[in-house]
């Protein structure tokens, strides 16, 4: 006997729409379109042309999911919206650049996909990713860090800790970098309690 899978209404939907921190969740969902292009298929893009990609990406997944009902919610598999719509993004990265015939790379990193395409992060990454990562990036981000800053704490986070190793991944100048790393560095003290109130 199948099992019936449970589809957010209508309502739920919209809920979302009009609950969530968009300008947050826009920052996290380009910070993983970044991470994705960089980490998992290599890409060698410039900067600006991953941020364009990045850009695009996510606009086409919030119009599936909210006006064409392309893609729909399982609220059995991501109880969490947040969840589905990061999963979303993965498997629309995926078929967007085989679709365009972009030229990349699977990385060493690479996640397993399930049917759909979507990704299956092993259980280190989920509670990395759900837990801890996301207390200390909203901590930061309350205490002003800006999309640059937001972006090299995802690579310290997936472990690139050298900031020319991050430099090149994120493809930003180094003027430019070297200003959001400063300006980082100065916020080490939220990440440090965090990290503390954890037991790291």
């Amino acid at each position: 006997m199948n099992q019936t899978k449970s589809i957010a209404s209508d309502e739920l939907l919209m809920a979302q729409l009009q609950n969530l921190d968009w300008k947050q969740l826009w920052v996290r969902l380009t910070g993983r379109c970044f991470w994705l292009l960089r980490k998992r298929y290599t890409v060698k893009w410039p900067s600006d042309e991953v941020k364009k990609f990045s850009r695009k990406i996510i606009g086409e997944v919030i119009n599936k999911i909210f006006i064409e009902k392309k893609r729909n919610w399982n609220t059995d598999r991501y109880p969490d919206f947040e969840e589905f719509i990061v999963g979303v993004i993965d498997s629309h990265v995926n078929n967007t650049l085989k679709k365009e015939g972009k030229e990349f790379t699977i990385g060493d990193n690479e996640f397993l996909l399930d049917e759909n395409g979507e990704s299956e992060p092993d259980v280190q990454e989920i509670v990395i990713t759900e837990e801890l990562r996301n207390q200390i990036y909203y901590e930061l981000e309350a205490s002003g860090a800006d999309d640059d800053e937001l972006l090299i704490f995802e690579c310290l986070a997936d472990g690139i800790h050298k900031p020319e190793d991050i430099r090149k991944e994120l493809g930003i100048n180094d003027e430019d970098f070297h200003n959001a790393w400063r300006r980082l560095k100065r916020k080490r003290k939220t990440i440090q309690e965090k990290l503390a109130a954890n037991g790291y």
